[in-house]
């Protein structure tokens, strides 16, 4: 491993996750793009890997450098030369002594600050979003929680549109993947084990394997579609929540799906096909949800709305960087709750979902929604996961699932009727 390199390809990787606020894969590609990453002479996925770990523990390595250390405001580089000098002591390996030097000088005390007192920077997360989860539940919880995030639980669904559940095994076996089908979800497949990356299987490249989380499943299955229904995806792109949608009523519902990007309909439309959905009867609209006005009621809507991404941590600790401002959650819950309003004009069955841990996108935007809008109600998802957050009134009437229990993303999901 050639130390210098690595530290600078994490640094730019850092730089660009904070300069463009984009994902640790965009940032990594871009920083191979424009750099060369063959200068750290490492394999490039595990060159990734260690680009995703040093991102996951900004705040730690922040947190180490700024109380033992005789710097503020440390640098990208600083930052990646602390968190590789951690990493090398942590696996007992050796570390050479330009790296141990440079390391002494801005962190004097380095060997006897590895484990930080306060638990959100021991988890490396940003202080306010320990606080917030911590006004809601207790703190022991939020320990858990936040841990277990900082794992990612791998699902797939085994796509029926495209391949047989049972032939899909017979197929995964084969490639060595060791995995556990969900006992309630039968196409829905937790992955111990992989001789290679999900990703480079065939069947993923052919559609017939489709990565995508437990609480993403569990949001269609809320839904309840069944066949010759409308159903209108008021936020649809990438398009994996639809293609659930036809899946399940084998390609014989009706969607009409919306979202604000040309492109990334563009790009569903392709990916839609790929999973073997019939594209003749789903109608891709360029559109804004929040204002859209619909001539007809649909008999189901899915509102995935737009969220601070905050229970997807396991799948991009880049978001962790990007929720260092605590005022994402209340921006965005001005648009969930916009759309939602809109959702309640245009159909008798909603779900509402968003993929974050915070009750300012969750519980406080159905309350407020509920109270500006007496014609629906609140009613079971019935689905397998946790309750809300017991601070508030509906917490038995909606559902999240928590990642320490539930083993999937933090969701949170409501379902209402007329």
């Amino acid at each position: 491993m050639n130390i210098d390199a690595t530290v600078s390809i994490l640094a730019n990787v850092l730089y660009t996750v904070m300069r463009k606020r984009v994902s640790t894969r965009k940032a990594f590609a871009y920083t191979c793009k424009r750099f060369g990453c063959g200068k750290a002479l490492l394999e490039r996925e595990f060159l990734y890997r260690l680009a995703q770990e040093f991102v996951s523990s900004y705040y730690k390595v922040l947190y180490i450098v700024e109380n033992s250390g005789n710097i503020r405001n440390p640098s990208h580089r600083v930052l990646a030369r602390v968190f590789m000098y951690l990493w090398l002591v942590e696996r007992g390996e050796k570390i050479d002594s330009k790296l141990r030097k440079s390391v002494k000088r801005d962190v004097p005390r380095i060997d006897v600050a590895i484990s930080p007192d306060e638990p959100w920077a021991a988890l490396s997360y940003p202080k306010w979003l320990f606080e917030r989860l911590a006004s809601v539940m207790p703190s022991e919880e939020v320990v858990k929680m936040l841990s277990a995030m900082n794992k990612r639980v791998l699902w797939i669904r085994v796509n029926t549109l495209n391949i047989d559940v049972d032939k899909a095994l017979k197929l995964l076996e084969k490639e060595d993947v060791y995995y556990e089908v969900h006992r309630d979800i039968p196409f829905l497949l937790r992955v111990v084990k992989s001789k290679k990356p999900i990703r480079k299987l065939d069947l993923f490249k052919n559609g017939s394997i489709i990565i995508q989380d437990k609480a993403s499943v569990l949001t269609v299955l809320a839904l309840e579609p069944e066949p010759d229904m409308l159903i209108y995806d008021f936020a649809a792109a990438p398009g994996i929540k639809t293609s659930l949608i036809m899946q399940l009523t084998e390609n014989r519902a009706r969607v009409v799906a919306f979202d604000l990007s040309r492109r990334r309909l563009e790009s569903m439309k392709t990916l839609l096909e790929r999973y073997g959905v019939d594209t003749s009867r789903v109608d891709l609209v360029l559109s804004d949800s929040t204002k859209i006005s619909l001539s007809r009621e649909a008999d189901a809507i899915l509102v995935d709305a737009t969220c601070s991404s905050s229970g997807a941590i396991s799948k991009d600790p880049a978001i962790k960087i990007i929720l260092r401002d605590p005022r994402i959650p209340q921006k965005m819950s001005v648009i969930q709750t916009n759309m939602l309003l809109n959702a309640l004009k245009h159909g008798e069955r909603i779900v509402y979902a968003v993929c974050s841990l915070l009750p300012d996108e969750g519980e406080e935007v159905i309350e407020r929604v509920l109270a500006t809008s007496p014609s629906h109600r609140l009613a079971d998802p019935r689905i397998p996961a946790s309750r809300g957050y017991k601070t508030y009134k509906i917490w038995d009437k909606v559902r999240r699932t928590i990642p320490h229990i539930d083993e999937s993303e933090g969701f949170f999901i409501a379902r209402l009727e007329k």
